[in-house]
């Protein structure tokens, strides 16, 4: 396998060249003054003094550009305009001890460096990329605070709702206010039912059998407050659960778990858009795995590697998400956790896109002891609100996502004692933008302080990770965008007292730092976590990840020379390989660009025994827009080639990339293979509404569009 770092689209070397020129051009014109007369007159002193001053002014524009070059490095020249976007992190703990600093150092440029695996360090500031990118501020939902307040009263074991004395002059009441609230009541995934509305004048206590309520305040003028709370109350047969695995402890110290993701947010763009948040993680000891690669296109199948061990297909087989009841037959991991003592808990905003709901049937029984779904479909509904990218934003007087942070901090503080397992996941502030995402980067680093701050880091393993990188946008079909899709983020926290009695484990993070790691690895992790407790058997008597048996635990050390392959991850979501950029004209490009589009037609039409096919129209070769070879080991024997394509369909102006594997010397019907799924990288809202089946939904364009 070459060392060389892959090549960039010619397109983008030549960005590079007409960025250069530019500068040169301008210092001739800052420079180009003549003088016809040898007298120093006063008109001559004064040009002068701007020849002095232009000068000046060509020698800092030239120290900025000489720095930025630098700093950005040779393949990009530095946007003055986006400049403020920037904010550097420095990539590396600073409490790495020597020893594994030294087992660690990589050749410049890579993440992963093995003969197997070969994984390139992005840079986060890429002219392709930051020309797309601006710096997002936050914006409070409201200016005032809410009027009603929530607390949980560790004496009487209740939740006490209460008008909040501080915020009630802001509020200008002249007449009576009346107030009242009422619970939300889970009917299905979709629906949900309230109690009557009760009054309350200052407060009120709030029956454990209440999982969230909605509060409205009224004047003689009419409402003037609503307002949502979800709370963790306490229920008797968790707390006898709890009490009864805690005695079986007897005293042992049980590790619990906090899960924290955030949807389509890369490890670059991490570093790019909540700069305060990873060099917080970085300087405080939280372990990365920077060669974290996802398994599949999009969140629900990386997220059933991580929490089932199923890659797609044993997924829809095992457990078909378009089939009532089907999800509740499969074997989470909160479910093991459940089995074994534990309390648990997920969280998830969107409720039209849940990871476990868009376009498929969802639980039909809650799948956890608290279940966050009915609270926010609730208040998506009823409180005030508004969207942003097409997603909800603000509900009330928080951010949906907030509301989602909030429930998990609060799980963490209401069992910190207790051992319990939390899932909580975000998509309102990352789903669809490569800069929305920046306007949380002071939240997220305050959020992760006040978990701190309450405990939950002395007794939690926490993990801070994402699905995978943008799908879409302007920023997809560059280079930088096609790896960051791949490689999401993932930072593990281990408590103070696990490091000190497992030094093992510490090692292990570091060592697996910059080794390849899949979803698969982190779903053996939780369940190694589980063994932990001693609550179950050793390692060996959980089963694996079921669709990949090479995958382990990332507390111990993962090999180096770990391939894809090794670890169930396709070709087309491979970044092991570096490509070279080849002509996208070729006969051979054009052939495999037209066996991927029969490809797709194919896939559509046999879908569901063929059931859906009428409904989409079939796909024409439009044009390759870029091609690549990837360069393979120097001693692999194969005589087939792995190419990676972007092209484009009529009559939906389509533009997917592909990765095929195509064996020249065969004369077979299948010398050309497609590798994992064919990606779509422009949106396709709006062509494929006749499609309720996520899997297809990208290849179709149905037959009424063209009408």
């Amino acid at each position: 396998m070459s060392d060389k770092r892959p090549l960039l689209d010619t397109s983008d070397i030549e960005s590079e060249k007409d960025g250069i020129m530019g500068a040169k051009e301008s210092s001739l014109l800052m420079t180009g003054i003549t003088y016809k007369s040898t007298t120093v007159a006063p008109t001559v002193v004064w040009y002068g003094r701007q020849l002095l001053v232009r000068r000046k002014l060509f020698v800092g524009l030239l120290v900025v550009f000489i720095f930025s070059y630098f700093l950005i490095g040779p393949a990009d020249v530095l946007d003055l305009d986006n400049v403020d976007s920037i904010v550097q992190v420095h990539h590396q703990s600073n409490v790495l001890d020597r020893e594994v600093n030294q087992k660690l150092l990589l050749p410049k440029g890579y993440l992963v460096y093995s003969n197997q695996c070969r994984i390139v360090d992005l840079d986060p500031y890429k002219r392709e990329v930051m020309r797309h990118f601006k710096r997002v501020s936050y914006k409070p939902c409201k200016q005032r605070l809410p009027l009603t307040q929530m607390r949980y009263d560790d004496h009487t074991r209740r939740y006490v709702l209460s008008i909040n004395s501080t915020a009630f002059q802001s509020y200008h009441v002249k007449n009576v206010l009346s107030c009242c609230y009422m619970g939300v009541e889970r009917v299905s995934e979709s629906n949900v039912s309230y109690t009557h509305c009760e009054h309350f004048k200052s407060k009120a206590q709030i029956s454990n059998t209440t999982d969230s309520v909605i509060v409205k305040c009224s004047t003689e003028k009419g409402q003037i407050y609503i307002n949502g709370h979800a709370t963790i109350p306490e229920r008797l047969q968790i707390r006898q659960r709890l009490k009864q695995w805690k005695r079986r402890d007897q005293g042992r110290r049980v590790p619990s778990v906090l899960m924290i993701g955030i949807d389509s947010i890369s490890r670059v763009n991490l570093i790019r858009a909540m700069p305060k948040t990873a060099q917080y993680l970085y300087d405080n000891d939280w372990f990365e795995l920077a060669g974290y690669n996802k398994i599949d296109d999009n969140t629900f199948p990386n997220i059933m590697a991580l929490m089932v061990g199923y890659n797609l297909s044993n997924a829809m087989k095992y457990c078909n998400p378009y089939v009532s009841g089907g999800l509740d037959k499969c074997d989470f991991v909160w479910k093991l956790y459940k089995k074994h003592g534990y309390v648990t808990s997920y969280g998830e905003d969107a409720v039209k896109i849940n990871t476990f709901n868009y376009l498929k049937k969802g639980f039909k029984q809650p799948p956890v002891d608290y279940y966050l779904r009915p609270y926010l479909s609730a208040a998506e509904k009823l409180l005030d609100g508004n969207v942003v990218l097409g997603l909800p934003h603000c509900l009330g007087f928080e951010t949906e996502s907030e509301h989602v942070y909030n429930y998990a901090l609060e799980f963490a503080r209401r069992y910190r004692n207790d051992s319990f397992f939390g899932f909580f996941w975000t998509n309102t502030h990352s789903h669809g933008d490569i800069s929305q995402t920046s306007s949380m980067d002071d939240y997220l680093k305050d959020y992760l302080q006040r978990l701190l701050a309450q405990g939950t880091l002395e007794h939690s393993i926490v993990v801070f990770f994402s699905d995978h990188g943008l799908r879409f946008g302007p920023t997809r079909s560059t280079w930088s965008g096609h790896l960051e899709e791949r490689l999401p983020f993932l930072f593990i926290w281990l408590p103070p007292f696990l490091r000190a009695e497992r030094p093992e484990f510490v090692k292990a993070l570091r060592e697996n730092r910059n080794r390849l790691t899949t979803p698969y690895d982190l779903h053996m992790t939780l369940k190694h976590i589980l063994t932990l407790s001693g609550r179950t058997g050793k390692l060996e008597t959980l089963d694996g990840a079921k669709d990949c048996p090479q995958c382990q635990s990332l507390l111990l050390p993962v090999p180096l020379n770990r391939s894809c392959e090794d670890v169930a991850i396709e070709d087309h979501w491979c970044t092991c390989w570096s490509y070279k950029a080849i002509n996208k004209n070729s006969k051979t490009m054009r052939h495999l660009g037209e066996r991927v589009v029969h490809y797709l037609n194919d896939y559509v039409t046999s879908f569901r025994n063929g059931s859906l096919a009428h409904l989409c129209q079939p796909l024409t070769l439009q044009g390759i827009s870029a091609a690549y070879k990837a360069r393979l080991s120097d001693d692999d024997p194969s005589q087939t080639q792995i190419y990676w394509l972007t092209f484009s369909t009529a009559p939906n102006q389509a533009l997917y990339e592909a990765t095929v594997r195509y064996n020249k010397s065969s004369t077979s019907e299948d010398n050309v293979q497609v590798t994992g799924s064919v990606s779509r990288l422009n949106s396709y809202s709006g062509e494929a509404d006749c499609m309720n089946d996520f899997a297809i939904k990208k290849y179709c364009y149905c037959h009424h569009k063209s009408g």
